[in-house]
């Protein structure tokens, strides 16, 4: 296929990823500049801001890779082989993953401290949240990292391609390039099944809270609509959107991961934008679940309109 008639069947799904990446850097990279301009000026950490930012930070990160990555494949970067082993795809993985664990701690941070239960555990484990969650985060980064070293060993033991042989004439990719996909996806699929059963028990928890709390209200008379109720909604909500949005880029990674092994003719473009509605997507839904972050976005935005109308006024 001629790169024109690439460009022709793919500019619909171009379009949809560049604005999907373009929404993931802006909204990501506006939680960073906010909370980072925050800290630098009161001095203090509080640590929901540190998950968050933490969070936006590398998923910056990684959609700058993914895009980077698709750049320089439609193009036909003669470069493409090498730099995505030896940097796009370690950038991308790595941010990738300490992202997800980010997040996957943040819901349950937003669990415990928000679900009500008399279980003694339980009790413990709401009064030291705020210092057991960053040593839980570090674990967990520690084990992914650590649990990668086999399959680097493995990887770089292996023959790989270098510049001289991709530009020979006639060999395909897949005959040049060993592909680092095969070598760290079943670690990462893994990975992504703890995160993903970590969210779902945190979800479980506050909706058994919720559903107790409600029916201790309806017992008593008091109605369902108080405070505790509102919290317990919104952050469920939260932590729907959120599920949902991963599941989305898990099925993405299954599909890549197939892709990758059984050499599917699909193309990985759409494959990509399945898998980054969750970077893109979820900053939006911390922007408007958190009312720093709204207040601040929506005086930026009625900030620009304003110098819209000024502009427009000075022109006519």
């Amino acid at each position: 296929m001629t790169s024109n008639n690439i460009f022709e069947v793919d500019i619909p799904a171009w379009v949809i990823f560049g604005t999907m990446s373009l929404t993931g850097i802006l909204g990501n990279g506006f939680i960073v500049v906010v909370n980072g301009h925050q800290w630098l000026q009161n001095r203090r950490r509080i640590f929901c801001d540190f998950l968050l930012t933490s969070t936006s930070a590398f998923r910056l990160i990684m959609q700058l890779d993914l895009l980077l990555f698709n750049i320089l494949y439609y193009f036909r970067v003669n470069i493409r082989c090498i730099y995505r082993e030896d940097i796009t795809f370690f950038s991308w993985m790595f941010s990738k993953m300490i992202s997800n664990w980010c997040a996957t701690w943040l819901s349950v941070f937003y669990c415990v401290k928000v679900a009500n239960f008399a279980n003694p555990l339980f009790l413990w484990l709401k009064a030291r949240i705020n210092m057991l969650v960053p040593r839980l985060l570090g674990l967990s980064i520690a084990v992914f990292m650590v649990s990668c070293l086999p399959s680097l060993v493995v990887y770089f033991g292996h023959t790989k391609c270098n510049l001289t042989e991709t530009l020979l004439e006639n060999a395909s990719q897949g005959e040049v390039c060993s592909t680092p996909d095969f070598f760290f996806l079943p670690i990462q699929l893994f990975f992504y099944v703890i995160n993903l059963c970590l969210s779902t028990i945190a979800i479980i928890l506050l909706l058994a809270s919720l559903w107790k709390h409600t029916r201790n209200l309806k017992e008593s008379g008091a109605g369902v609509k108080d405070l505790n109720t509102q919290v317990h909604i919104k952050v469920m909500a939260f932590l729907l959107l959120w599920l949902f949005f991963y599941l989305l880029d898990f099925i993405g990674l299954i599909i890549h991961t197939n892709i990758t092994l059984n050499t599917l003719q699909l193309e990985e473009l759409f494959v990509d934008i399945l898998m980054s509605a969750f970077s893109s997507a979820h900053p939006i839904i911390l922007i408007l679940t958190n009312p720093k972050l709204k207040e601040m976005s929506a005086c930026i935005i009625k900030n620009i309109y304003a110098h819209i109308v000024n502009i427009r006024h000075i022109t006519l």
